[in-house]
């Protein structure tokens, strides 16, 4: 009885020289969960730092930490030109921190809206349908008590399940009775 696709991913073999198997399984230990994880994560280092792996790191290192401490400069700049005017609107900050990432920029001019008058008898109408009974107010705390000591029961009996291979899980220990009464309690 063959079983097909066993795993989630397709595996391929690589030929590797025993000694860098060696060191790096090693490494792999420090980094992440697995090797395929672990070759991802350089890869993704390399890619995103724009580096070769045979060039030498020194002045493309200290260029790109130039760059982004000056980066940094300009937005604890703008940050502390908003700290002191404290009325820039939020567009222009996000057009002025797009412009150092070198974004296209949105021009944003603020809507200035007259504020609408309103009268006594609208002031009333309004206030009348926010009055909410008594009666309602105590029934909604009622449910709202019995959904929380419905949630309190559930999360009681869940229970925390360490897997060996895989992502750790969580079980929910209650009978499908139970699980039927929750499902009716929430739609009512």
């Amino acid at each position: 009885m063959k079983v097909k696709n066993k795993y989630k991913y397709d595996y391929l073999a690589l030929n590797i020289r025993a000694k860098v198997v060696v060191r790096f399984r090693a490494f792999s230990k420090k980094v992440a969960r697995s090797h395929a994880e672990t070759l991802t994560v350089m890869m993704d280092f390399f890619e995103w730092h724009n580096y070769s792996p045979h060039q030498r790191f020194g002045k493309d290192v200290i260029a790109g930490q130039k760059k982004n401490r000056k980066r940094i400069d300009a937005v604890i700049a703008i940050i502390k030109s908003v700290e002191k005017s404290q009325n820039v609107p939020i567009m222009n900050i996000e057009a002025m921190l797009k412009s150092l990432f070198k974004e296209e920029i949105k021009k944003y001019a603020p809507k200035l809206l007259e504020p609408k008058k309103v009268t006594k008898s609208e002031q009333k109408s309004i206030a009348e349908k926010n009055i909410v009974s008594r009666i309602d107010h105590d029934r909604t705390h009622e449910k709202l008590s019995e959904t929380r000591d419905r949630l309190k029961y559930v999360l009681e009996r869940v229970e925390l399940v360490s897997n060996r291979f895989g992502k750790d899980f969580l079980k929910l220990e209650i009978t499908r009775e139970e699980l039927a009464r929750f499902k009716r309690g929430l739609k009512n």
